[in-house]
């Protein structure tokens, strides 16, 4: 199915290693729903049938290569995202702890345009449904940032996107404390047994101000049943603490803060 619309757009661009090219539209789309391929002016795709669309492609593995693809169980999706490299599943892991993310798709379009008046087309990585709007993300290391192919991507992405009204942004090397302190907390993804009634103490404790984890857990009948349900209620958002350090004993919790009508 084809999606009539087509505006030109036209880009110079010099890259960071002095490279120079021509990166222009018409941006043309194409997204996979269901059994069916559906092609037209990325303007014109409507955010339903964005919202719906599978992944366009699966990363490749083959002998010698520079990445390594695998497949990571998003709890936000549902399912499990393929990606290409280990910096694309750091940030798969990021987003799924996001509790602003409310659905994200891997390799969600095929983007069309020219480039030095020559046909060109690019596959984002991501697409993540953020607050009811979408936003494009490709995910690249810092070392391949000023790379003039991936430049020339970026700016054909970025050109589209604004002429949709879609966000879009690069994603590189996150902070490594963040990402260690959610890798911890993504193994409490699951909800623990709760026999005593735990996840209940703990919300009405931190509904009295906050506590340190340690204040937490040394209130429990039993400390080594109620750590985990305190890990996945910072997992799931209920409560909060700083990612910027080490999750510790001293580390200090508060309740997410809920507004009733």
């Amino acid at each position: 199915m084809a999606l009539s619309g087509a505006v030109r757009i036209v880009c110079c661009v010099t890259s960071a290693a002095g490279s120079e090219f021509v990166v222009a539209g018409p941006f043309e789309a194409s997204v996979r729903v269901g059994a069916e391929e559906v092609r037209g002016g990325l303007a014109d795709l409507s955010l339903g049938l964005l919202r719906r669309c599978a992944p366009v492609r699966r990363p490749g593995a083959y002998q010698r290569q520079r990445h390594m693809p695998g497949r990571w169980f998003s709890t936000t999706a549902g399912r499990f995202l393929e990606y290409e490299s280990l910096l694309e599943r750091d940030w798969m892991l990021l987003l799924d702890f996001d509790r602003d993310v409310e659905w994200i798709c891997e390799q969600p379009l095929r983007l069309r345009y020219r480039k030095d008046d020559k046909l060109a087309s690019h596959v984002p990585d991501l697409l993540v449904w953020r607050a009811g709007g979408p936003e494009l993300c490709d995910v690249k290391s810092e070392e391949r940032l000023a790379d003039p192919e991936f430049v020339a991507q970026v700016e054909a992405t970025g050109l589209a996107c604004a002429g949709a009204g879609l966000g879009y942004r690069v994603l590189s090397e996150p902070d490594r404390q963040v990402l260690a302190n959610v890798r911890w907390l993504a193994g409490f993804r699951e909800r623990p047994a709760d026999p005593d009634g735990e996840r209940a103490r703990v919300l009405s404790m931190l509904a009295a101000g906050p506590s340190t984890i340690g204040e937490l857990v040394c209130g429990a009948r039993e400390p080594m049943l109620a750590r985990p349900v305190l890990m996945h209620v910072l997992w799931s958002g209920e409560a909060l603490t700083d990612l910027a350090g080490p999750i510790g004993e001293d580390s200090r919790v508060c309740g997410r803060l809920r507004v009733v009508a």
